[in-house]
């Protein structure tokens, strides 16, 4: 009895020896891709980064879209080995290549050997992609660090919004090339079209990943609603220089607020944006860059809150409309 005993408690200790051994191999063998297409996991992973509650609700919504966007059938989440084989057939160059380059690298590391920094390079990574290479989704990118100041405190570099407004889906889903070339030839055409400026010599203003937001604000300038075509014309006048003529995408007056579509905006909200664009249009008339009258106006309004005087230093400090 005694032999029996000590036997099954051997037993025991070995069984269990080995269910410990076997779990952290499965451990081991989890990749770094595996994390990206399980919510739980991508939960759990987050959170030990010290990502938690509403900033890995958002990174995990980013994540999602991206995926959804890089892999269109029917809704389905793609396994590994899938969404892994359309990463590798994207066929990019220039920045877009060192981006698919460093999140190739990534996907296969396994959880065990994942430093902090990774997790938040891929997830910086497959949003960049997905944003350039996306299969006609409704989605575009932001920066986040105009976004969320938690998101940028923590390494993430962009957003992936899906958006709700009718003619912005139309312009995204239906206008839009999805692979950059085309995306850039668009642009183009669209700004010879309305002689309103030229990518040439924008490339201080317009980085790659921003191509898809100015596509957006091209398209609807064509098919937006009556609001958003009232704020395309305020940011026009305020991309007038000192002879009148517009250039969206001017040097001297360095402005990203064709950005402003980049996430869906309210009528009272595109009313606000455009009453206040007039306002610095009219008190900087003659002047090509409208920087300092922007920031001036928008300081007087808020002289008497200082919430919004903090809000407004942020835009300052992070170049959020103006360079």
């Amino acid at each position: 009895m005694f032999f029996c005993k000590k036997f099954l408690r051997k037993a025991s200790l070995a069984f269990i020896l080995g269910m410990l051994i076997t779990g952290q191999s499965m451990a081991s063998a989890v990749k770094l891709i595996d994390i990206l297409i399980n919510d739980s996991g991508l939960s759990q992973s987050l959170s030990k980064y010290g990502v938690r509650g509403t900033s890995a609700t958002q990174v995990k919504s980013y994540v999602k879209n991206s995926i959804d966007s890089l892999y269109k059938f029917g809704g389905s989440t793609p396994s590994a080995k899938t969404l892994r084989m359309h990463i590798s057939q994207i066929p990019a160059q220039g920045k877009d290549l060192k981006y698919k380059k460093d999140l190739m690298a990534l996907l296969n590391k396994s959880e065990s050997s994942m430093a902090e920094g990774d997790l938040v390079k891929a997830v910086n990574s497959l949003i960049y992609l997905s944003n350039r290479y996306g299969k006609r989704s409704a989605t575009v990118l932001a920066c986040s660090a105009c976004v969320s100041d938690k998101l940028s405190s923590l390494g993430f570099k962009f957003t992936l919004e899906v958006m709700s407004d009718k003619q912005s889906k139309e312009v995204l889903t239906k206008m839009l090339p999805n692979q950059p070339r085309s995306l850039t030839n668009f642009i183009n055409t669209k700004l010879a079209k309305h002689n309103i400026g030229s990518l040439a010599g924008s490339k201080n203003i317009v980085a790659p990943e921003e191509e898809r937001a100015l596509g957006l604000f091209l398209g609807l300038k064509e098919i937006g609603s009556a609001d958003q075509k009232k704020l395309i014309a305020a940011i026009e006048e305020i991309s007038k220089d000192e002879h009148g003529s517009i250039n969206i995408l001017n040097p001297k007056n360095p402005h990203k607020l064709w950005k402003l579509f980049s996430e869906d905006i309210s009528e009272s909200d595109m009313t606000g944006w455009t009453k206040l664009l007039d306002e610095v249009a009219s008190k900087s008339a003659g002047k090509t860059s409208k920087k300092d009258t922007f920031y001036e106006i928008l300081e007087a309004r808020a002289a008497k809150n200082p919430e919004f005087e903090d809000r407004i230093q942020i835009l300052k400090n992070k170049n959020c409309f103006f360079k």
